[in-house]
């Protein structure tokens, strides 16, 4: 179970640092991103199939409370299959529309992702994915998508 809390807590802090796609960002994009409480993400798939990776990013140690959703006018399961190469964590969980897995995680110094997407139904689509993180000071529920 602490591997598939690490996992879901990287990829929030990787997909919610840059929801237009994933690469090196600055640490102060990731804390802005903590202080939104989120951000959506979307993910092209082409056959029932997506992925997408991070550079590493360093984590130093800051610990994350979210949540990751997939968008509730989606349909079918997703599959989501994700790999720290850094830490050698791995996962495979499975979500519906509108079905949030929250997590809590602290990070190592630093954390690299790959992950995969298979939606039950093989055709071409967009998956648009809440990434909410919870706030020190914020009493929401991080699994409730903000609005844009």
């Amino acid at each position: 179970m602490r591997t598939v809390l690490a996992i879901l807590a990287g990829l929030a802090l990787a997909l919610a640092a840059h929801p237009r796609g994933l690469e090196a960002q600055p640490l102060d994009n990731v804390m802005t991103a903590i202080r939104n409480g989120g951000g959506w993400v979307s993910i092209p798939i082409v056959g029932g199939r997506g992925s997408t990776s991070t550079v590493t990013l360093p984590t130093m140690g800051l610990t994350l409370t979210g949540c990751v959703r997939v968008w509730d006018g989606h349909s079918g399961r997703w599959e989501i299959r994700a790999r720290d190469t850094v830490n050698q964590g791995s996962l495979s969980a499975t979500s519906v529309p509108g079905q949030g897995v929250p997590f809590t995680h602290t990070f190592g110094l630093r954390s690299q992702l790959e992950v995969d997407f298979l939606w039950s139904e093989p055709r071409d689509t967009t998956l648009f994915l809440w990434v909410g993180l919870k706030g020190a000071e914020d009493d929401r529920d991080a699994c409730v998508p903000k609005s844009p």
